[in-house]
């Protein structure tokens, strides 16, 4: 899941600058590109350390946090558990390019809960790997 936060195809975090930017709350400019490239870091080390033998439980400790806090910000109304399923056709090439700002119209009218329930689904695989982890 790393690896979508660098190839422009994630659109959550643009998603939650465009919200907090609408709900006045400060530093909501930097939701997208930091927010989306930082979360894909830790996923991506901690997706690198789970297979790294020695140190699994470290890796294993780091994934649970990008997914928590994905659910967190799932059940507040700076997300909502229904997001849009997209960006809008065409993409908001330029505003992608600037680092935004973002207003509704750069996102898809069609929502889902699809985003909420992955987040959900990876907290309690990561977890139940920190379980399995700490008993090896």
């Amino acid at each position: 899941m790393g690896a979508t936060k660098f190839s422009g195809r994630a659109h959550i975090f643009p998603y939650i600058e465009y919200k907090a930017a609408a709900g006045g709350i400060p530093f909501a400019e930097h939701a997208f590109p930091v927010g989306n490239l930082a979360t894909g870091a830790l996923e991506i080390l901690a997706g690198l350390l789970v297979i790294i033998p020695p140190i699994r439980q470290l890796g294993a400790k780091l994934a649970v946090l990008p997914f928590l806090g994905a659910v967190v910000f799932h059940l507040t109304p700076l997300l909502g558990v229904v997001t849009p399923t997209g960006f809008a056709d065409p993409k908001p090439v330029e505003a992608l390019a600037a680092g935004g700002p973002f207003d509704a119209s750069h996102f898809a009218t069609t929502e889902s809960n699809a985003l909420f329930m992955m987040a959900a689904g990876g907290l309690i695989a990561a977890i139940i790997n920190l379980i399995v982890q700490r008993n090896v």
